[in-house]
């Protein structure tokens, strides 16, 4: 999917002559912390919410003390690229911006939001199991191979390298609830299960991690 597939128009777009009172007003209306500029409907930069708060009512963003910020993401990029943006900048809102460097719309953080959350299937049921592998041992086509052994098929799988002890984190989704024999399987085949989250009554220390993360999130 691409940012340009979950960009959403109706949004102000801003111009140099606007005053801090009308951008804070939509601001406002619209629950967001930032709001793109245009010149001649291209694209100049985004304005956050506390370089405004800096200006009289009636001053213009053409008076702005702090330059515009130049986040944007194009329009062909997949829509995940938002994700890391947002995450580094602190957005609320990102502009798309095709070719031409003309804004043709945003991507509110509650909109990218939804479509993560579709993306990995979230509404979807299924077990999720957490494990870990050396690196050197880990492979894509074997895990498969192993679920696929149990009458169950991988539908999301995430990993990522560990490096403070040197190991590959794996999340995977499934298409059944029930997954003690597919976890059965994997520890046999050295594979580490950290969480297990399902519908399996498993009374070993995959559940106490389970119950000890939910006493956690209650402090």
């Amino acid at each position: 999917m691409l940012a340009k597939d979950i960009a959403i128009q109706g949004f102000p777009m801003l111009r140099l002559e606007d005053t801090a009172a009308f951008v804070l007003k939509c601001m406002e209306d619209f629950d967001v912390q930032h709001l793109p500029v245009v010149k001649d409907d291209y694209f100049i930069g985004l304005v956050h919410k506390e370089a405004v708060l800096d200006l009289d009512a009636k001053q213009t963003m053409a008076q702005l003390i702090d330059p515009l910020s130049r986040f944007g993401i194009a329009s062909s990029a997949h829509f995940l690229t938002a994700l890391n943006l947002f995450s580094v900048h602190q957005l609320s809102l990102l502009p798309v911006l095709n070719e031409q460097q003309e804004c043709i719309g945003v991507i509110p953080q509650k909109n990218l939001n939804d479509q993560l959350a579709q993306f990995l299937g979230l509404d979807q049921p299924g077990a999720m199991i957490v494990l870990s592998i050396s690196p050197l041992q880990y492979s894509l086509a074997e895990l498969s191979r192993l679920v696929e052994t149990n009458n169950a098929q991988i539908v999301q799988l995430n990993s990522l390298f560990d490096p403070s002890n040197g190991v590959m984190v794996i999340t995977i989704k499934l298409n059944r609830e029930e997954a003690s024999a597919i976890i059965a399987t994997l520890q046999r085949y050295d594979y580490q299960v950290l969480h297990y989250f399902g519908n399996s009554p498993l009374n070993n220390d995959i559940e106490d991690h389970y119950h000890h993360l939910m006493n956690y999130l209650d402090v």
